[in-house]
């Protein structure tokens, strides 16, 4: 997942760090250890919709307006580089062992973000970046929200903290309603128009006043106990819990950010800020970039030209855990040294840049 940070907040980190664990775990299926290991997926969603949006408004705030061309040239900087070097890894794999893999439905709907229209209208099953599908979310989000936001701000701006929360009901709503019209689960999962509930809530816990997030943050206990009992779940997927059910996570989601952020010398804050913690969650865009095309290329090893040791992989064990964990790893760290830590110092390539009140 992306990245989104401009001043450091302890305990943020550590957050990314268990939430891609959990992804990571839940995508090998490792003896339905954590079925609901996608709830990490939604930690993200909120966590980079409290970023992000904390960032829009501070810039609102300091300057009058939001400067809409630096905005989106910080995005594409932090998030294409590794997107790039990912793809064009999947792109040689597609070359040298070719089967039934279409290098153009696994790239193409990646490079472009909208991997989650094709997993929701089941064009293709892409075997090696449909992990994507969340990224292609989050991209979507990052180019509509700051404007909405603008529009807020310049004709509702009194109101922006109901706002925000209308829209996030206003998904979940429209997310029950094409329930009951028994679309497909990957419709209503994969859909930004039905999953983007999660961005919101950290949008409005970005836009909510500091008292009110020191009190949500208190319920922190209470949201670790629904995060871990949904992670643990063989059932967190349930089709049934997709309407009203399914909002807890990335509920509780921002009730622990809200700790996090408003409480930054709390013991959770000082576990999560643990060197192994925070040294993954800086680099944990990466290592969800790589960790399905890696986990994917060794389950998916059929072909004749991988030769039996890839073969063996057809179902999760510990071994292939533990190798998926250590090269996915070691391209992580190769991303972030060599293309995602020099992306980050370029600069915006315009001076003049149009800005928006």
């Amino acid at each position: 997942m992306s990245h989104i940070q401009h001043t450091r907040i302890a305990g943020l980190d550590g957050l990314r760090a268990l939430s891609v664990i959990a992804v990571f775990l839940a995508h090998t299926g490792l003896a339905g250890v954590v079925g609901g290991g996608y709830v990490g997926v939604d930690v993200f969603f909120v966590l980079s919709g409290y970023l992000i949006t904390s960032r829009l408004i501070a810039e609102h705030h300091r300057n009058g307006r939001i400067d809409l061309p630096r905005f989106y040239w910080r995005r594409a900087r932090r998030l294409y580089p590794a997107l790039l070097l990912m793809l064009a890894g999947v792109a040689l794999y597609c070359l040298v062992f070719p089967g039934s893999l279409r290098v153009e439905f696994e790239v193409l709907p990646a490079f472009f973000y909208v991997m989650n229209w094709v997993r929701a209208f089941g064009i293709y099953d892409a075997h090696l970046t449909g992990h994507t599908w969340t990224l292609a979310i989050e991209e979507q989000f990052y180019l509509v929200w700051p404007l909405i936001l603008l529009g807020v701000l310049k004709f509702w701006p009194r109101r922006l903290v109901l706002a925000v929360a209308l829209l996030a009901v206003a998904v979940i709503a429209w997310r029950s309603f094409l329930m009951s019209q028994h679309l497909s689960m990957a419709r209503i999962y994969c859909g930004f128009d039905t999953h983007s509930d999660g961005l919101l809530m950290g949008a409005l816990l970005a836009v909510m006043p500091r008292q009110w997030t020191a009190r949500a943050g208190k319920l922190w206990p209470l949201a670790v106990a629904i995060l871990l009992i949904v992670t643990l779940s063989e059932n967190a997927l349930d089709f049934s819990l997709l309407a009203w059910g399914y909002p807890l996570t990335p509920l509780a989601a921002a009730l622990i950010i809200a700790k996090v952020v408003t409480a930054q010398q709390a013991a959770l804050v000082r576990s999560l800020d643990i060197a192994p913690l925070a040294g993954l969650g800086r680099v944990s865009y990466g290592f969800y970039l790589w960790h399905y095309v890696v986990l994917q290329s060794m389950l998916y090893g059929g072909h004749e030209r991988m030769g039996a040791f890839f073969g063996r992989f057809s179902h999760p064990n510990i071994a292939m855990v533990t190798i998926t964990f250590v090269i996915s790893m070691a391209l992580t760290l190769v991303s972030w040294f060599a293309v995602e830590k020099p992306a980050m110092r370029l600069r915006f390539p315009w001076r003049r840049s149009a800005a928006m009140a």
